[in-house]
Formats: C-alpha cells, sequence, structure tokens
C-alpha cells in the first residue's frame, strides 16, 4: 500500500531542520543512557524508524538544542506508546494508572524528587521535560502540562475502552485520538525549540484552534493508513479503517479510501483556515515578537502534517504490517 493509493497528497512543501546531522549521535547517545534502546541490534532497527528525520521534518525551525529535545521527545514517545498498543500495559489499568500518576506529576514540577530505581520510560520523560521547561513562563508550563495530561489520560481511556470490549463510533475514535495522538504536547514543543512563546489570544483563537485540530486529525488519518494491518494483528480497535468497516459494514479497501478522503478534507479545512488566521492577525495589535511568533507556530503546525506524511513514506516503523 502506498499512501498515494488513494489520492492523498499533502499541498505543503517539505523542510528540513538544518541540524539534522549535529544531533544524531546525540540523540542516540541520549536513548542508550536512558535504556530505550537495549543494545546495537536494536539501535539499528530504532534507526528504520527514523524519528531523528522525523523530529526534523517536523520541526525546522528550531535551534540545535531544541531538535535535540524534540527528537529525544519524539524517541520517548513512541517507546511510551508501544507499552499501551500491544504492549504490556494495553489492559492493566491498575498498573497504567499509577505510572500515568507519575509521569502526570513530572509534567507538573520536572523536579519532583525522583526515585532511586526509577523505570527508563520515566526517567527520560523527566529529562524532557526539565530540559523543555528552561526559559520558558509559567503560562508556558502549565499550558503545555495540562496538554500532557489529557495525553495521558487518554491512554487510560484506550485501556478502559479495550478491555470492556465496546464498539467505538468514529466520532469518539477522533475525539479520543486527538489526545492520544500527542499533538498538543508535540507543538507545544516547538515554541521551546525555536524559543518563542504565542500570546494566549493567539492560542485562543478559533482558526488557530481549528488548525491544531486539524494538525491532529491529518496524522491520526495518515497513521492509521499505515497501522491498519499491524494494529488487526493484534485485535487493536482504534484505527479509523477498522471503526469505519464496522460502522459502514463495507471492505477494508473502501474504508481505506473514506479515510484518504477524510484526510484529503482536512488538508483543505487546514488551508482555508491558515489563510482566515492570518487575516485574523492582520487586524490584531501584536508586537513584532508576539506576531512573529504567531506566524511560526501556525506554519510549525502546516510542517507537522507534511513531516508524519512524508515520515509515513520512509519509515519502516509500519513498513512490514503494510
Amino acid at each position: 500500500m502506498q499512501l498515494e493509493d488513494f489520492g492523498s497528497t499533502i499541498p505543503f512543501p517539505s523542510r528540513i531542520n538544518p541540524h539534522l546531522e549535529e544531533i544524531r549521535a546525540g540523540h542516540e547517545e541520549w536513548l542508550r543512557r536512558h535504556h530505550l534502546i537495549s543494545d546495537d541490534a536494536d539501535a539499528e532497527s530504532f534507526k528504520e524508524w527514523k524519528m531523528v528525520e522525523l523530529a526534523a521534518r517536523a520541526y525546522p525551525e528550531a535551534t540545535a538544542r531544541g531538535l535535540r529535545i524534540a527528537a529525544d521527545a519524539m524517541g520517548w514517545f513512541f517507546r511510551f506508546d508501544d507499552l499501551f498498543d500491544g504492549g504490556p500495559l494495553a489492559c492493566d489499568i491498575t498498573h497504567a494508572s499509577q505510572l500515568i500518576a507519575i509521569v502526570a506529576g513530572i509534567a507538573e514540577d520536572p523536579d519532583a524528587a525522583p526515585e532511586s530505581d526509577e523505570a527508563p520510560v520515566i526517567s527520560a520523560f523527566r529529562d524532557i521535560r526539565r530540559r523543555s521547561v528552561q526559559g520558558m513562563s509559567a503560562e508556558w508550563i502549565a499550558r503545555s502540562a495540562e496538554h500532557w495530561r489529557g495525553y495521558f489520560q487518554g491512554n487510560l481511556k484506550e485501556i478502559v475502552i479495550r478491555t470492556a470490549g465496546a464498539p467505538i463510533s468514529l466520532k469518539e475514535l477522533i475525539g479520543l485520538r486527538r489526545y492520544t495522538i500527542a499533538a498538543a504536547p508535540s507543538a507545544d514543543l516547538n515554541e521551546c525549540a525555536c524559543v518563542f512563546e504565542i500570546p494566549a489570544k493567539v492560542a485562543q483563537n478559533p482558526y488557530f484552534q481549528g488548525m491544531e485540530a486539524d494538525t491532529a486529525d491529518a496524522i491520526i488519518f495518515v497513521n492509521d493508513l499505515w497501522s491498519a494491518s499491524k494494529e488487526e494483528s493484534v485485535g487493536e480497535p482504534f484505527n479509523a479503517i477498522s471503526v469505519i468497516q464496522d460502522e459502514a459494514h463495507c471492505d477494508r479497501r473502501t474504508a481505506q479510501f473514506t479515510v484518504a478522503g477524510l484526510l484529503d478534507d482536512c488538508v483543505r479545512r487546514f488551508t482555508h483556515r491558515k489563510e482566515s488566521f492570518e487575516e485574523w492577525l492582520g487586524t490584531q495589535s501584536l508586537s513584532e515578537r508576539e506576531r512573529s511568533a504567531a506566524v511560526h507556530q501556525a506554519a510549525h503546525l502546516q510542517d507537522w502534517i507534511r513531516a508524519n506524511y512524508d515520515w509515513s513514506l520512509e519509515s519502516s516503523r509500519y513498513r512490514a504490517c503494510s
């Protein structure tokens, strides 16, 4: 399967951060230090997932320091995600709740006293959070902590639905996946990675919030087109293709084309909202720094849509199952 087979293309330019090669070795060293990769074979397999490339595509304007934080966060996210999607915590609400309570607390305060035998996925997140909050305002820290809580709580909700075996509608799926895809925490990271903060009036603007939702949805639909085989093999219910098949009583191919159509609609909505957002910006009394931050954050959302599409074409994460 190729995404192009369904007529879906992303009309945004591909961009790459110039610091990509500069941070590659440090990222691998960080993964090893936090035991997110176990040996050389694991390291080589992980390289084929192309986490550094994903970060460089999604954060093309980040500083070298910022790109390292973003790349480490991407590497951590996929290791954390795999604990739940077909992993040891997929149906273990007790242990998952304990883990979520710890990492949510770290999002609030990364300097909360660590345990001496802290699990790798916890210590790695603590390190990412410590670095990402440096130099950021109390308002940004609170906003990003709230977004991390939404991501963590979304994982718990998935466990409840998974263990109950309850059906989920497409609307419910998208609403839940907007949290578990971690689009909001990833967007927050761009602000610290590029050393700026968007004003509250920008974050609260309906066009901007719509663009954030469109970005999350575009990531969901692309990922679901690629990961359907893998998730189906482990009985994972949170994929738009399988949900559409159940809802519409249609075959897999029809469901794939439906998801591709949803992706195209999403990209069109994003484009229109971005134009409206830019018009709105022109009417606002903002400082040059605030206006620049707003423009760059909107560009980042667009970059994420394109980055995820390009990464899906080159990463091995789902390749063997597609």
